[in-house]
């Protein structure tokens, strides 16, 4: 085989590689990533060191100006500040992990149904939202995921849909499905 065309196929394949990796990448799989686009030096300013240690270009005064505009909307309330995705099937016994990718810390907690969360001023800024009554159990501050943080959640009941959401900033949430398998040990797709 020459050389061209030995450096044809080795080309070709990368870019087969390359391309299946890539698709691979961009699937949340078990996962559901936390994301925001926090400035840090507005955020910082206005809440306190360290609130945001991310280079997200939103700065603190166009964040409160999307939350009066923009209500309570899942997942888009506040442009680059989401669960994604927004809704994920495991089957029964799975774990899935969630990772942090932005900038501020945020909380994945099941939630009965989605409503406000525990920060009064965000609540405030979101049309006046009533607190949801996890915020009073104490699992506000165990479900909570620094920046670059992860957990993992396993154990959830199947045949149920479980709703989480971010308690600081409730417009963040997802619905997580977890399928139950039938007695032959399939997902009942009969």
């Amino acid at each position: 085989m020459n050389r061209t065309r030995l450096g044809v196929m080795t080309l070709a394949m990368l870019v087969f590689f390359g391309i299946v990796a890539a698709t691979a990448g961009s699937n949340h799989g078990n996962r559901v990533d936390m994301k925001d686009d926090c400035d840090a030096a507005t955020f910082n300013a206005a809440i306190g060191a360290g609130t945001c240690v991310g280079n997200g270009r939103t700065t603190f005064a166009n964040f409160i100006a999307q939350l009066q505009a923009n209500g309570v909307q899942p997942n888009r309330s506040a442009k680059g500040w989401a669960f994604k995705p927004g809704r994920l099937e495991i089957d029964q016994g799975q774990s899935f992990a969630v990772r942090n990718l932005g900038g501020e810390t945020h909380s994945f907690t099941e939630v009965a149904q989605f409503g406000g969360g525990c920060v009064p001023a965000v609540n405030g800024a979101l049309g006046g939202l009533t607190p949801v009554p996890e915020c009073t159990t104490g699992a506000f501050p165990a479900t909570r995921v620094p920046a670059g943080g992860s957990l993992t959640v396993s154990n959830l009941a199947p045949g149920v849909v479980h709703h989480f959401q971010c308690l600081i900033h409730p417009w963040m949430q997802t619905d997580v499905v977890v399928e139950q398998d039938d007695e032959h040990g399939d997902h009942g797709d009969d």
